[in-house]
């Protein structure tokens, strides 16, 4: 039997190259050639953006301001407005106008500096018979904003920026809008501090998320080096038992979120999802490719009389969406693929398979001459699905793989 398949593939391989039509590479052809390549990558990129938009929105931006919140009450030193007065024609200053306030002792110093400048200049005009006065107004002006910008740059400056019922010292405002873009300069205290943890520690906010995602794996890592201990195991168990396990709401949000994260998360689970396999579904002979995805219900095992699993059938092109199906456990045929094999098998409708797994006439013959399969018909036929020879009928093999024929009436 062998020696006839042998035959059989070698006079019909050539035949059916012969015969195979090429086609003619037309615009639109070519135009779909070109879209089929490009897809892939596309959609790729896609997916990567909106993973790493949704991790950014969710988790590093949460977490990112957390920490610049924590940062900016050890550096907070705002303090109320109406704690401060408002210098008298006060000069502006750069980045905030007119819109600052300053202490009394700083008001003190302002009003006798001024009083210096006043009394220079009443000598000047003693000495002078025609004073420009337009000049000596300019340049008086000139010397107070002078003045009072180096007050205001000194660290620890008494001039502070009044945003809201709270105001900042004038050097923190003003590293705030050095490092961002006109317009867009916080108008509250708090989100002033914010931006200047940002920049005045970190450089640019680029360099803090980058901190915080490493903070992010280093507390997830020493959180899973607490619960692995008696002491955390015993904590997290009272947690959910005591506080989280009896409100109400939260109970039922949580209870859920703990199931699906324990299914996928916890390391002792009795069987695992990445567990590829078959079923006859949904009918004898059909075989449906899908996951093991856990045990059965009790009851169920009990009316089948024997152990049953869970099986997880997705469907395509969507394998998001599928059937679960309680079938015997020893129904269920264990595939060697990978759960992304299985993956893109379903959403390409079973047009990609896994390169070990595609039946070629030469796996046939390899099969046959194995024992696996038995048939009297050639590779070609059984794989294009020539029906079967007359007189001829099938017969459910004990292997999955098998397929038997024998000679006798058609049923």
């Amino acid at each position: 039997m062998s020696e006839d398949i042998e035959n059989n593939v070698n006079s019909e391989e050539p035949n059916s190259e012969a015969h195979s039509p090429k086609r003619a590479l037309t615009p639109t052809r070519i135009f779909i050639r070109g879209l089929a390549v490009s897809l892939p990558t596309i959609l790729t990129i896609v997916i990567l953006i909106w993973v790493l938009n949704f991790v950014n929105k969710y988790i590093i931006v949460p977490a990112t301001w957390t920490v610049k919140y924590t940062m900016s009450q050890f550096v907070d030193q705002s303090v109320l407005s109406e704690s401060l007065i408002q210098l008298e024609t006060a000069p502006p200053l750069k980045y905030c106008g007119t819109g600052y306030l300053v202490t009394k002792e700083l008001r003190e110093q302002y009003r006798k500096y001024v009083a210096r400048q006043q009394a220079a200049i009443d000598r000047r005009i003693t000495e002078d018979t025609n004073p420009n006065e337009m000049d000596d107004y300019a340049a008086r002006q000139q010397k107070r904003i002078a003045w009072l910008q180096d007050e205001a740059d000194k660290i620890g400056t008494e001039i502070y920026v009044q945003l809201g019922p709270n105001a900042v010292p004038y050097d923190v405002y003003a590293e705030v809008a050095r490092n961002l873009p006109p317009g867009q300069v916080p108008v509250s205290a708090r989100a002033v501090y914010l931006e200047y943890v940002a920049h005045k520690y970190f450089r640019s906010l680029f360099h803090l998320s980058l901190l915080t995602v490493v903070l992010i794996i280093f507390v997830l890592y020493f959180t899973g080096q607490f619960v692995s201990a008696r002491l955390g195991s015993w904590f997290v168990r009272v947690t959910e038992q005591q506080i989280l396990g009896r409100l109400p709401l939260v109970r039922n949000i949580y209870g859920s979120a703990k199931q699906v994260t324990d299914f996928f998360f916890t390391e002792n689970q009795p069987v695992e999802y990445g567990r590829v396999a078959a079923i006859q579904y949904p009918r004898k002979g059909v075989w449906s490719i899908g996951f093991v995805t856990g045990e059965s219900m009790m009851q169920i095992s009990i009316g089948a009389g024997e152990p049953c699993v869970t099986f997880l059938v997705p469907s395509s092109p969507a394998p998001m969406t599928g059937y679960t199906v309680n079938v015997p456990r020893r129904e269920v045929l264990d595939l060697d693929i990978t759960v992304e094999q299985a993956m893109q098998f379903c959403i390409s409708c079973g047009v990609l398979s896994p390169g070990h797994q595609k039946m070629t006439p030469e796996k046939f013959k390899e099969l046959v001459e194995q024992g696996l399969i038995r048939a009297s018909i050639s590779p070609q036929q059984s794989m294009q699905g020539v029906p079967m020879p007359t007189g001829q009928k099938w017969i459910a093999p004990a292997h999955p793989l098998e397929i038997n024929i024998e000679d006798g009436d058609d049923d």
